[in-house]
């Protein structure tokens, strides 16, 4: 400390200290925005969804980090609400982008990546799965301001988001992403890549994005964001893919509800197949049960998996309904009759998908078993199977 700086002593009492500059509380935040103002609008996105996720799980929203954002003449601040106004909700983005403009108009410098008017485009989308459908990846392919973004959501039937993943699209286009992968991970995927409308895309992943935000945080998503980098979360992405997924359709379009009528459709599918099971009885209240799950989700009855079958059972019928022993007993056939069932309903390789569900009940039913007989669950069941 210089000479200057020292305070001067008082007859009585003790000299008052320098009195410290107040710190802002975004200090941070503004730092930590200002260096995405000359990246690219992809990572100034990925970092919005980012900081979405955080004040999500902090239970405070967007909404005063925005308007404190609005009060600011610094070009980390107009950074940070630009690249807030491209996640989130559809609210929460024009709220974004109100207060962007507000501070844009006091002639504050834009990030080197904002281009004024460029919206997202739709250019392709592609949808690639494991051989039994339980593991899916969908690939969204968006043109903005002459760049092409790939988001992956990965995700399970029933189970929802596992994953998401965004990438700047290579020049030879999405599918050589989609074959990178494939080939990358031999064994996990088929070797079939096939073309969705955006219509399809929001159809299967929309739901998905709701159930993430109605499930609310979970200790998962909290270890995602501040975990290690081996941890991998759809908490860190969702708000981007909730922007991504939800500028698909016009703001009017609904999905298409699967009917009732599918659940008997399915059901009868099942007992009129070669399911061999002795107890036809046992078998249409079981396949009922699964059938109805399905479309319960707006799924079809016949697009199960081991994970998804696994949830099911679980949910549906452990923490749910009360079987007699004799059914219990009957049950393994039963699952391993329905899940050759769906396989050969959905056109599978008939030898490869047995033998891919033989490799998994097994689990598959030491799961149920295993929840089946967890007495908090037990304590839970006012139904009955049948």
């Amino acid at each position: 400390m210089s000479p200057q700086s020292k305070s001067r002593k008082k007859k009585q009492g003790k000299a008052p200290g320098r009195r410290r500059e107040q710190q802002s509380p975004y200090g941070a935040l503004l730092e930590s925005a200002a260096a995405v103002r000359s990246e690219s609008w992809l990572l100034a996105d990925a970092w919005a969804s980012e900081l979405y996720a955080t004040l999500w799980l902090a239970g405070s929203g967007s909404a005063p980090l925005v308007e404190a954002l609005k009060e600011m003449d610094d070009p980390a601040a107009l950074t940070a609400l630009r690249a807030l106004s491209g996640v989130g909700s559809a609210d929460d983005r024009a709220a974004a982008f109100a207060a962007a403009e507000t501070v844009a108009a006091r002639g504050v410098a834009e990030p080197s990546w904002y281009v004024p008017g460029a919206a997202l485009e739709f250019r392709d989308a592609y949808l690639v799965t494991n051989l039994l459908g339980d593991v899916e990846v969908v690939a969204i392919t968006q043109d903005r301001a002459d760049s092409a973004e790939t988001v992956l959501f990965m995700r399970q039937p029933v189970l929802g988001a596992t994953a998401i993943e965004l990438f700047s699209t290579p020049d030879e286009g999405t599918v050589a992403l989609l074959q990178d992968m494939i080939a990358s991970t031999p064994e996990a995927f088929r070797d079939e890549i096939t073309p969705l409308s955006a219509t399809d895309v929001y159809d299967r992943l929309w739901p998905d994005v709701e159930q993430f935000w109605e499930d609310g945080p979970d200790e998962e998503a909290e270890e995602g964001l501040i975990g290690s980098e081996d941890v991998r979360h759809p908490v860190q992405l969702i708000a981007l893919a909730d922007a991504r997924v939800s500028s698909l359709v016009p703001a009017e379009y609904e999905i298409p509800a699967i009917g009732p009528e599918r659940t008997d459709e399915a059901v009868e599918a099942f007992l009129a197949s070669d399911h061999g099971i002795a107890d036809v009885e046992a078998a249409r209240a079981f396949a009922r049960i699964v059938a109805s799950a399905a479309v319960e989700q707006n799924r079809d009855p016949v697009v199960y998996g081991p994970a998804s079958l696994t949830a099911v059972l679980i949910l549906h019928i452990a923490a749910k309904l009360h079987v007699s022993d004799e059914d219990l007993a009957l049950l393994p056939d039963i699952v391993r009759a329905w899940a050759y069932f769906t396989a050969d309903a959905r056109d599978l390789p008939h030898d490869e998908a047995r033998a891919a569900w033989d490799a998994e009940l097994p689990t598959v039913l030491a799961e149920f078993s295993e929840a089946y007989a967890d007495p908090e669950l037990a304590q839970e069941r006012e139904g009955q199977f049948r």
